[in-house]
């Protein structure tokens, strides 16, 4: 028992002290670490990492650096690793906390993730990033509040930003606020004007509210920024029929708004669609004569017509 207390006094100790500043060469490689990774070169990135931590084993930056790398090639493990031993050598290493909650966020560990974006904005209460990731991970344990306040507090720490835009736009979508959830997405797109995701959902919410038209321009609007994206590309054809067939529909009726809503008008309109061989519309003209005039003899006898060259015995007997 004494010995594990003697162990436990110098892990202590061994906390309280100081580590040593990096090397000079260790700041310089991580300059040049840094500025490879940023190029995407990761082979000249890595040697610069390891030659540095030659010079400053502990030093937090290029461990984080290494992170990067190993995050950049897939290898999330390796990575973790790296990113604890930032932290472990330098407790106040906010990036290292962030990608780690990144990490766990992409593999759903909601917990884990909010406890290092914790840590991390604990440093850092300005760590946009962290919070906007904080704020994702809030929506993905249906904690949708708390992911609305963090939101909110980025756009007034810089409101230049669309993200979170876009996500409070997302969350009064799913909400069923249809018009909040377009004021939302609006500023997005007007701040990134290339933001797919922004323009696919501005699209999806026309489609709730019946607004096809809409829905097709804003679709357009995110082909123009990727002409492959599948989804507003398979959207985009939907909202063209849906549009077509309302602008048809309004048409019809302006015209008769505009027109003689009388028996006669009407048989007249139907004599016009016959000659054109618009069947469906010469019937729909007949029956709106009726409408007005159930005694009209011409619309019958053009109803009767019709119905008997369809074969339809029923609709002409009657």
């Amino acid at each position: 028992m004494k010995q594990l207390l003697v162990v436990a006094a110098a892990l202590a100790l061994a906390s309280c002290l100081k580590r040593p500043p990096p090397h000079p060469r260790a700041l310089e490689c991580n300059e040049l670490c840094t500025l490879y990774i940023g190029q995407g070169d990761l082979t000249k990135a890595e040697v610069q990492c390891d030659l540095g931590l030659q010079f400053s084993p502990e030093y937090a930056d290029l461990w984080v650096n290494k992170g990067l790398i190993a995050l950049k090639r897939e290898n999330t493990e390796k990575a973790k690793e790296h990113f604890i031993r930032a932290v472990r050598y330098n407790q106040e290493q906010a990036q290292a906390y962030n990608n780690l909650g990144f990490i766990y966020l992409g593999g759903r560990e909601y917990g884990k993730a909010h406890d290092n974006f914790q840590r991390a904005l604990r440093v850092n209460p300005d760590y946009l990033e962290a919070r906007y990731n904080l704020a994702l991970t809030f929506k993905g344990m249906n904690k949708v509040d708390k992911a609305k306040k963090e939101l909110i507090t980025i756009v007034e720490i810089n409101p230049t930003l669309a993200d979170p835009h876009a996500q409070l736009g997302q969350i009064a979508l799913d909400e069923g606020e249809l018009d909040q959830a377009l004021e939302e997405l609006d500023k997005a797109v007007k701040l990134s004007p290339d933001f797919i995701e922004a323009w696919l959902l501005i699209g999806n919410v026309y489609m709730e509210q019946s607004k096809p038209c809409d829905a097709k321009e804003a679709f357009s609007s995110c082909l123009e920024v990727d002409q492959n994206q599948v989804q507003c590309r398979n959207n985009i054809v939907l909202a063209e029929k849906k549009c077509q067939l309302q602008d048809k529909a309004m048409k019809d009726v302006n015209e008769r708004l505009a027109g003689d809503r009388t028996a006669a008008s009407e048989y007249a309109r139907a004599q016009q669609a016959k000659e054109k061989g618009l069947v469906g519309d010469e019937e729909r003209y007949l029956k709106r004569c009726l409408k007005y005039d159930p005694k009209f003899p011409q619309c019958h006898w053009a109803l009767f017509t019709l119905f008997k060259n369809r074969s339809d015995e029923r609709q002409a007997q009657i």
